[in-house]
C-alpha cells in the first residue's frame, strides 16, 4: 500500500513544478522530455500507482531528472524552485515501503525475477529476449518527450568467443520489466565451456 505521506509529496511536487522557461525548451528537447517525465511520474505517484513496478525507483528517477533540470535551469526562481522539489522527492524515495522482495516468479531459465536495480553487478542475469551475462550496471535512459523512459542495463559478453566483439553489450527493455537473476557460478562454468568449444570450432574453420 502506498504511503499516504507520500502521495501527498507527489501532489504537492505535481502543484509547484514551475513552467519550464522557453529558453530550457531547445537542447534537441531534452529538457522537454525529462520535464515531461517528471510530470507524468508525479502524476503515477499521487494516484496511488507506479511507472516501474517499484515506488521507491518511482522517486529516485524523479529526483535525478529535478536534479538535470536544476542543473540545466535558466532563471534564479526556477532553479531554486526545482532544487527544492528535488529535496522533497528525495525525501519522499526513503518513506516508501520495499517493494516485495525477490524473487517475484521464476523465469524459463529457472532464475529468480528481479527488478534490473535489484540485481548487484556481476551477478548473472538474462534480459527480455535472451540476452544474458554479468550485469555491469543499470541506468534510465533518456525519456522521450512522451515523457516515457526505458531501463537501460550494460551486460558484458567477454565471456563469449567472439574475436573483435564488443565486451559489453547495451540492452533497453521497458520500465517495470523484470530480469531473471541466474545462478552465475553455474552460468560461468557453462559458458567457460561454450567459449572452448566455439574457439576449437573457429580453428578448425580456419584454412
Amino acid at each position: 500500500m502506498p504511503s499516504l505521506t507520500t502521495r501527498v509529496h507527489a501532489r504537492r511536487l505535481s502543484q509547484q513544478l514551475p513552467a519550464l522557461p522557453a529558453e530550457m525548451k531547445d537542447n534537441d528537447g531534452r529538457e522537454l522530455a525529462r520535464y515531461a517525465f517528471v510530470i507524468r511520474t508525479l502524476e503515477a505517484l499521487r494516484t496511488g500507482g507506479t511507472i516501474t513496478g517499484d515506488r521507491s525507483e518511482d522517486w529516485r528517477r524523479v529526483t535525478r531528472q529535478l536534479t538535470l533540470l536544476w542543473q540545466m535551469g535558466d532563471g534564479k526562481d526556477f532553479r531554486l524552485t526545482v532544487a527544492g522539489l528535488a529535496l522533497i522527492s528525495e525525501e519522499a524515495q526513503a518513506l516508501e515501503p520495499a517493494p516485495a522482495g525477490p524473487p517475484a516468479g521464476t523465469g524459463p531459465r529457472g532464475g529468480d525475477l528481479v527488478f534490473p536495480w535489484q540485481a548487484r553487478a556481476d551477478d548473472w542475469i538474462s534480459v527480455p529476449g535472451g540476452l544474458a551475462g554479468p550485469l555491469v550496471e543499470t541506468s534510465m535512459a533518456m525519456p522521450d518527450l512522451a515523457g516515457i523512459a526505458k531501463t537501460a542495463l550494460l551486460i558484458g559478453q567477454e565471456h563469449r568467443f567472439h574475436p573483435g566483439g564488443p565486451p559489453h553489450v547495451s540492452v533497453l527493455i521497458n520500465s517495470g520489466s523484470r530480469v531473471e537473476r541466474l545462478d552465475a557460478t553455474k552460468e560461468r562454468a557453462r559458458a567457460r565451456e561454450q567459449w572452448e568449444s566455439d574457439r576449437r570450432g573457429c580453428r578448425g574453420r580456419q584454412p
